[in-house]
């Protein structure tokens, strides 16, 4: 991959990692089998010039090699060290695991919101044993809405000495819900996809960071759990509940305010941790409301891009706005 090429420093760090975890090659050549997975028929997966290895008994293929054969997009993330796998939602599509991907994505409930099904993807962050598998949905608005969960591995993503990521194919395959199997006599690994499309539970919204922000850890996913259709706060404290809202994040600069800097449309001076940017005819101008989990915010400010149940949430800087991303909340008005 592109930037595997430069991760140098954590190449040469694998050479001993690989080495106190016991690599073990085959006598003979490993092989992995798709079987009916983007066709209909069986396909053993092609290798160039790096093969698949063992260690402790787990079977390791080149990243790329693997999403390819298995119909998958592979992206690599250096500032993160996470290797990103796509699974393309398509129930229309000619391949079964397109077809499949569809039926998984469908089970998903869409907490109350209308959302468009699009992929599933799989966040592997080098020698980590959580990965984060994110099922994608674009709203009304085109913005990406993801639910998922971490999932824990049983062997990890590493790199080798000349660069190339490997991933563990039953902990790769499985987190899409896909069946693994071993043939130890061949020495073959065999992945198909089982007859009922299964979705994992305790599936909540999670925090959508952008590009190159994939990383398993408890600071790049934060799961919201609701229930679809019914207020997650029943403070009888708060006065009446609005209803479910879009929540975005901007801060004063220029790219994120345009013209406005460091001012708001109705109250004089953005104030992160304050300000709000609302829809007037759903939230009336210089309201105070409580948002799920963030509290008190008053609406101070709004922009021609600001949908009926939405609301654009003030931060302190730019960096923040993009790594908070877009959540749903529920909202009250203040009392």
């Amino acid at each position: 991959m592109k930037n595997l090429k430069k991760a140098v420093t954590a190449a040469m760090l694998t050479v001993s990692l690989v080495g106190s975890l016991g690599v073990a090659y085959a006598d003979e050549d490993i092989s992995v089998r798709m079987d009916a997975v983007i066709s209909e028929g069986s396909e053993y997966v092609s290798f160039g010039d790096v093969k698949p290895m063992q260690i402790d008994n787990r079977t390791l293929i080149p990243a790329r090699d693997m999403a390819e054969a298995a119909g998958m997009e592979v992206t690599w993330d250096q500032p993160t060290q996470t290797a990103l796998l796509t699974l393309t939602a398509d129930a229309y599509s000619d391949k079964p695991i397109e077809r499949y991907a569809a039926k998984m994505i469908n089970q998903i409930k869409g907490f109350g919101l209308g959302l468009t099904p699009t992929s599933i993807t799989a966040a592997l962050k080098l020698y980590s044993g959580t990965a984060v598998i994110r099922y994608n949905f674009t709203d009304s608005e085109g913005d990406n809405v993801p639910m998922g969960k971490d999932y824990e591995m049983v062997s990890q993503a590493i790199l080798i000495n000349d660069g190339t990521l490997m991933v563990p194919v039953r902990d790769s395959m499985e987190m899409f819900g896909l069946d693994v199997g071993w043939n130890q006599e061949e020495l073959c690994a065999y992945v198909s996809i089982p007859e009922d499309a299964q979705a994992p539970e305790d599936i909540a919204i999670i925090a959508n960071h952008g590009e190159g922000q994939y990383a398993a850890s408890e600071e790049n996913t934060t799961s919201v759990e609701v229930e679809p259709d019914a207020p997650a706060q029943e403070n009888p404290q708060l006065g009446a509940y609005i209803g479910r809202f879009k929540i975005t994040h901007y801060c004063p600069c220029s790219i994120c305010n345009g013209g406005w800097g460091p001012y708001t449309a109705w109250a004089g001076e953005l104030i992160p941790g304050q300000s709000i940017a609302v829809n007037p005819n759903i939230i009336p101008k210089l309201s105070w409301v409580y948002i799920e989990d963030y509290g008190l915010r008053r609406a101070e400010d709004t922009g021609s891009g600001i949908g009926e149940y939405h609301i654009d949430m003030a931060v302190p800087t730019h960096k923040m706005a993009l790594e908070m991303g877009v959540v749903y909340k529920d909202v009250y008005f203040a009392e």
